[in-house]
């Protein structure tokens, strides 16, 4: 009787053609961790740069804009305020509705999670109820994409939202033309 030294001979070919796989397999295992490695870095350096960008604008404002932030929300103190602060605070909500717009993109593109706007500091709640962004928003959501209009229009519900109590354009012409308002 005669031993056989294995019951399934495995051919040279076969040994090559199973090293080949599990390279194959070890090649994609590590590119797949490299991706996310990546991934992982583009995320840190998104919320790097935006706390940067953030921080960067706040540090910018002077004693006048950070009274304007906090009068915006007084209906009476807006009724106050000169062309020359509802320019400054037009500019504030712009620069704000920029970073927010960026954060947004990266969420839609996967680079940042669904929770980034409050991680962020940009959880600002029922936006329309401040009574300057209530007077502002009608230009600036024009200015800005289909994602901020909906984030900041989701954020209030329509019986929250304060209705313009002041005649910007009304301002604008008595501040440049010399117009009197009517009142």
């Amino acid at each position: 009787m005669k031993l056989s030294s294995s019951r399934f001979p495995i051919s040279s070919r076969t040994i090559r053609q199973s090293v080949a796989a599990a390279g194959v397999i070890t090649s994609l295992a590590f590119v797949g961790m490299q991706i996310r490695e990546n991934n992982v870095q583009a995320r840190a350096a998104a919320y790097q740069a935006i706390g940067i960008s953030t921080a960067e604008f706040h540090r910018g404002f002077d004693a006048r804009m950070n009274r304007l932030a906090t009068e915006s929300a007084y209906p009476e103190a807006v009724k106050r305020w000169t062309l020359e602060d509802w320019e400054r605070m037009e500019r504030i909500f712009t620069a704000d509705l920029r970073m927010l717009e960026t954060i947004l993109l990266q969420v839609e593109q996967g680079l940042l999670p669904r929770d980034a706007t409050a991680r962020l500091g940009y959880n600002w709640g029922p936006i329309l109820s401040n009574p300057a962004m209530a007077c502002l928003w009608p230009e600036l959501r024009t200015q800005v994409g289909p994602s901020v209009r909906k984030f900041v229009e989701d954020s209030t519900p329509q019986a929250e939202r304060l209705p313009c109590q002041i005649d910007l354009q009304a301002l604008r012409d008595e501040t440049i033309l010399g117009r009197k308002r009517k009142e």
